[in-house]
């Protein structure tokens, strides 16, 4: 055991401990667990690192997850993800064994500032100084009913007990400044790290016996890709949006712009990708029911991960106009295939985005003018396309986990003593 958690980085391995506060069942074969790829990134740069979960109502148990592998195929190096069975009490989750396996470790990760475990953590006489806080959701008109989850929270557990001096990491500028406001005076902006090893090889991933998307329009996409996607896509542009269909994501706005687009121009297109709660969905639905039926919007209610580059391959421009995210994964999906954005200021957006140099970043007031303004723009300026997409696909090498975890441990590294 070193002797002073996270005062000793730099001097030796650490054995650091990812704690997932959510109670929510989660597989480690999920797309893009953080968890799993903060730890993976851990790993890389050195140290030793492993994951806690929530197991609802089973009892404690632990899985390997190989990462590193000797040439004669067998793994040299796992990742132990322990699944504790656990407690959901309003949205957060309660871990009996937690603080006995934590105790073993030098640096302790929880996640949000506002999950009970997390602060419990954060502000154990023992633990504290061991514990670092990685940080998502911030304040948005939009979020009430979070807003009233943290002044609640503010209210009963931060007044009683607080770690001012606790290491924050957050995923967007905007959770940034959030921390800060409740009094976190130690708070860098990190970001979050995209995992691109299904898409490794393009071709193989998106081989047609391989496609798992029920769906005809889909099977029209492949087939654009497979036959003359370059003269076809001469012809028409296409608007991408993907996401779920909910108000959050402000779909039904979107839709009115796909509505005045396509009325204007014979040549554009829209694809939309995502699913959503019925009477929302059914209400989208309807409103682009007679675009779909004349062929020119496509809509897709769900692709597997492995499929994607033939979405954002198909794609002219991402039309984004969320209300709300907390970093919007489909926005780094973007920038990693080049395809130029045009986005709200969201917590993404704020964070990998510079308005005009890798995308159109809009402010949050959603005025319709605007947003068809900046999509003509976008669809009549070729030149401004590729500069967007040129300065997005530079800017990809920065997407990954390793750069995230590396800003961790460079930010941790003045606290040697």
């Amino acid at each position: 055991m070193l002797p002073k958690g996270i005062l000793t980085i730099g001097y030796s391995v650490m054995k650091i401990l990812i704690v997932r506060t959510f109670p929510s069942i989660i597989s480690q074969t999920s797309y893009n667990v953080q968890e799993i790829g903060m730890a993976t990134a851990y790993m890389r740069a050195g140290h030793d690192a492993d994951i806690v979960l929530y197991g609802g109502k089973e009892d404690d148990h632990t899985e390997l997850m190989p990462i590193e592998w000797n040439e004669d195929g067998t793994a040299s190096r796992f990742v132990s993800i322990y699944y504790l069975r656990g407690f959901n009490i309003l949205k957060n989750g309660f871990f009996p064994s937690l603080r006995s396996i934590a105790s073993g470790y030098d640096l302790i990760q929880v996640h949000e500032y506002d999950q009970i475990s997390s602060w419990l953590l954060y502000t154990d006489k023992k633990l504290k100084d061991k514990v670092i806080i990685y940080h998502g959701p911030y304040f948005s008109e939009f979020n009430k009913g979070y807003n009233l989850k943290c002044k609640v929270f503010d209210n009963i557990f931060l007044r009683f007990r607080h770690n001012r001096q606790c290491p924050c990491f957050t995923k967007s500028n905007a959770a940034a400044g959030f921390l800060k406001s409740k009094g976190f005076d130690n708070v860098t902006a990190v970001g979050v790290g995209l995992n691109v090893s299904l898409w490794s090889d393009i071709e193989e991933s998106s081989s047609k016996g391989d496609i798992t998307a029920d769906s005809n329009a889909f099977r029209r996409i492949y087939d654009y890709m497979e036959n003359g996607a370059d003269v076809v896509k001469d012809k028409v542009f296409t608007f991408l949006y993907i996401g779920k269909l909910e108000p959050r994501r402000n779909t039904l706005f979107l839709l009115d712009l796909a509505d005045a687009l396509l009325q204007s121009h014979e040549d554009i297109r829209f694809l939309i990708v995502g699913d959503g709660e019925a009477s929302y969905k059914n209400e989208c639905l309807k409103r682009a029911k007679k675009w779909i039926d004349a062929g020119k919007i496509e809509y897709i209610p769900k692709v597997a991960q492995k499929d994607m580059p033939l979405i954002y391959g198909r794609s002219d421009c991402m039309l984004f106009p969320s209300r709300y995210e907390i970093f919007g994964m489909v926005l780094m999906e973007a920038m990693y295939f080049g395809v130029p954005v045009i986005t709200s200021n969201n917590g993404g957006a704020d964070t990998i985005f510079s308005n005009e140099y890798n995308a159109i970043v809009l402010e949050n007031d959603f005025d319709f003018n605007t947003w068809i303004s900046a999509a003509i723009r976008m669809y009549e300026d070729e030149n401004l396309r590729k500069k967007i997409s040129d300065n997005e696909l530079n800017d990809s090498e920065k997407l990954s986990w390793d750069e995230v975890t590396k800003k961790v441990l460079q930010a941790l590294q003045p606290q040697i003593g």
